[in-house]
């Protein structure tokens, strides 16, 4: 196999988009037996392909959309999802989940951490997590650290306890979590699917929340890069306002993009490289092609390697006892 650096362009996009619309089809009116599928609006890329693939697929009556902002959210994201909704003609519903993650003290304990740890800290400031590149970053280990925008405009960075860093994960999961559950209300209610929106680069390196934005039915793009995901956008024809903002989590009032808060690359150079893993390229031809050194490439590699063996348990059913193993008092 010759490897280069447009090797992940589809060329025959409407084939591939067809394929995705069959599955999408034959998974909610044959397996599952529904009567249409449910998405998560984000307002980014991947949930407008989902929607987009789906209204193809199933008709515009058979999809709801469901946008779920908070006071995190950048106002931007609601207003795309809205857009988005309203080109395709699918019915949508807005619910504002912030009450209910103020029930949680999702706030109230990022906002303790944060203080802990910057103790002049105000309301009126913004804060974020983010990742070493993995470019410049010579150490094995990218431990993120937490940035803060302060009244000033200055940046501060600021190390993480192991324990402060694990409790601020936590709370700012209950965001994706909460959102799982308000998509299988509105789905049970109209016998509708969740059909989920993570893409192969997240899956495979676990960018997604279990029993959050993974807690779905069926996932369209679990085989489709990102990069190739902005492919079928793009000849799907979803607004450039979508395609040309930059791929976030939405989870930080200081906003932070998909390669600063977990990947340490841009999504065109891990696409690249984990594809020639999966394929066998030595690393010599990969270095090349795309300009790494070797000491670099390894540095990728192996972050790749262990977050695909951290997360693995993230794509696999739950551990069961075997049934050939009777259990007993005795």
């Amino acid at each position: 196999m010759q490897f280069h650096k447009n090797i992940l362009h589809i060329q025959n996009i409407d084939v591939v988009a067809t394929v995705l619309q069959n599955f999408i089809k034959d998974q909610v009116f044959h397996k599952f037996k529904r009567k249409g599928a449910v998405i998560g609006i984000s307002g980014g890329i991947d949930s407008a392909l989902t929607c987009t693939l789906c209204t193809k697929a199933m008709g515009k009556d058979h999809v709801l959309g469901v946008l779920m902002p908070e006071k995190d959210s950048n106002p931007k994201s609601v207003i795309y999802a809205k857009n988005l909704c309203e080109d395709l003609g699918v019915k949508f519903v807005t619910i504002d989940i912030t009450n209910i993650l103020d029930s949680f003290k999702v706030y109230a304990t990022r906002e303790q951490i944060i203080k802990k740890n910057f103790p002049s800290f105000t309301n009126h400031e913004k804060y974020r997590m983010v990742v070493p590149n993995k470019l410049v970053n010579n150490s094995s280990i990218s431990l993120p650290h937490l940035e803060i925008l302060d009244e000033k405009n200055q940046t501060h960075k600021i190390r993480l306890s192991l324990h402060d860093y694990l409790d601020l994960t936590a709370a700012t999961n209950i965001k994706h979590r909460t959102r799982m559950a308000m998509l299988y209300y509105y789905a049970e209610k109209n016998h509708f699917v969740v059909a989920g929106t993570t893409n192969k680069s997240e899956l495979i390196q676990g960018y997604y929340v279990k029993y959050g934005d993974g807690g779905v039915d069926i996932e369209p793009l679990a085989e489709i890069y990102k990069t190739q995901v902005y492919q079928i956008s793009n000849h799907l024809g979803i607004a450039d306002e979508i395609i040309n903002r930059k791929p976030s989590p939405d989870t930080w009032n200081f906003e932070v993009s998909d390669e600063d808060f977990f990947f340490g690359l841009p999504y065109r150079t891990l696409d690249l490289i984990w594809y020639a893993s999966e394929n066998n390229i030595s690393p010599e031809i990969i270095s090349y092609e795309l300009g790494l050194t070797p000491e670099q490439l390894e540095r990728i590699m192996d972050d790749q390697k262990k977050k695909w063996k951290s997360s693995q348990h993230m794509r696999e059913i739950p551990p069961r006892i075997k049934p050939n193993i009777v259990l007993s008092d005795s």
